[in-house]
């Protein structure tokens, strides 16, 4: 009994390891990607919740490209499948004004291409398009953790009228008529 408990310990070990590898996250512009400083919290105080910044203003519109994309089904307006890698960070922003809504942040690649991700839809559980944005944003985590990924600007933006729930966001990427995964959120 004692041999096999040294044989798993190790093995449970690396496992939990790789467990906790993930894609990069948002960083705010002041926080720093090396070890934590003297100030930050004791490894047993509970963690902070995040208070989304809110904005007494309508929600901003989507980008001229997906006003004739907004409401369809997502395979209906984009029949193919692309390759990225990417994820959906956080919801950036709520707007409280008439119409209400949420920005949410990300960061995406395309694969094959080796380019940002210049073009977001999002998506509710129906898989109707129901926001859209687009990237550029910079985003310095994102090659830092990942060296094949060389642009320093992979980061992405899009609105939303949603205020609450789940969305999928998908790049669009090929010829414009196929999308990847780039993640969900719930808020």
């Amino acid at each position: 009994m004692r041999t096999s408990s040294f044989l798993i310990a190790p093995a449970l070990a690396g496992l939990l390891a790789l467990a906790a590898c993930d894609q990069p996250k948002f960083r705010d512009k002041g926080d720093s990607a090396t070890a934590p400083s003297a100030a930050a919290p004791a490894a047993d105080a509970a963690p902070k919740a995040r208070v989304i910044p809110s904005k007494a203003e309508p929600v901003p519109g989507p980008p001229e490209w997906a006003k004739g994309v907004m409401g369809k089904n997502l395979r209906a307006a984009y029949p193919k499948t692309g390759i990225c890698k990417g994820n959906t960070d956080i919801v950036d922003v709520k707007f409280t004004g008439d119409p209400a809504g949420t920005q949410l942040l990300g960061w995406g690649w395309d694969v094959p291409n080796k380019v940002r991700v210049a073009k977001v839809v999002l998506v509710d559980k129906s898989l109707n398009i129901v926001g859209a944005g687009g990237g550029g944003v910079e985003r310095l985590d994102v090659p830092q953790a990942l060296p094949e990924i060389t642009d320093k600007m992979t980061g992405w933006t899009a609105v939303t009228r949603l205020t609450a729930g789940p969305l999928d966001a998908y790049g669009v990427v090929g010829d414009g008529d196929a999308v990847c995964v780039l993640g969900h959120i719930e808020f």
